[in-house]
């Protein structure tokens, strides 16, 4: 039974790794993932049926089993507490921080078309608000991240006095450490924008970047790109977990 359900996976993987090719493209974050766990699954399938394993001591297949059962265990708790981080509501920022993500050419991924669409509905209803647009220039990109995004919301209405752009930050925990040199107002309260997957680690970061109280608002992940940035989200969630301790 096991063997077929590992069956089963790999072709799912195979499938989806081509969704999302077709999707976003073959330089997507982390698309080597569904590959490897397309060979992996295939593999264990095999294994498990395999005259090998099933000639071991009883005690190695349970401790084997043991062991995988506890990595999925530790995988799953980490992938529901990522997907039940949810925005805050009722928030009133005084900054807004906008968390970039890739630009090819001038033109925003998909994932930073929903950052920027989410960013523009909060400006619109919350008008003494003041974005601070963050985010390097990618290598696929002819401007920063942060100017990409104050293209888009100029051009969507937003006057150019509410957007600043800080460009040179690469890693989340840069994209607020930067931001402070933006604030000028005393004990500002703050919020910032990324992709839903995005928010728990987020939080964690800016609490440790210093701010108290921030708040989150998670932008819509493309359909065809949720698991996939929810699966990569978990491996991003375990290596900021190793690197506290």
């Amino acid at each position: 039974m096991i063997s077929i359900i590992l069956f089963l996976l790999s072709v799912f993987c195979i499938i989806y790794y081509g969704i999302i090719i077709a999707y976003s493209g073959s330089k997507t974050s982390f698309i080597g993932f569904w590959p490897v766990a397309a060979m992996l699954s295939a593999f264990f399938a095999v294994f498990l049926q395999s005259s090998f394993f099933l000639s071991l001591p009883h005690v190695i297949t349970l401790i084997l089993k043991l062991f995988f059962i506890t990595v999925i265990l530790l995988f799953v708790i980490l992938f529901l507490r990522i997907s039940v981080c949810r925005s805050d509501a009722d928030i009133n920022a005084d900054y807004l921080i906008v968390l970039g993500a890739i630009v090819r050419g001038e033109t925003p991924s998909n994932a930073l078309k929903e950052r920027i669409q989410t960013a523009f509905d909060y400006l619109k209803t919350h008008e003494d608000a003041i974005a601070i647009l963050t985010g390097y220039r990618n290598p696929q990109a002819t401007i920063s991240q942060g100017a990409c995004m104050q293209k888009e919301l100029r051009r969507l209405g937003i006057p150019a006095y509410r957007l600043l752009v800080e460009p040179d930050a690469r890693t989340t925990y840069e994209n607020f450490q930067f931001s402070k040199d933006y604030m000028t107002r005393l004990e500002p309260k703050t919020a910032f924008i990324t992709s839903d997957f995005h928010l728990y680690r987020a939080k964690k970061i800016a609490a440790k970047c210093g701010y108290k109280n921030i708040k989150g608002i998670g932008a819509k992940t493309p359909t065809p790109l949720i698991l996939h940035c929810y699966i990569r989200e978990v491996f991003s969630v375990m290596k900021f977990f190793l690197h506290a301790l």
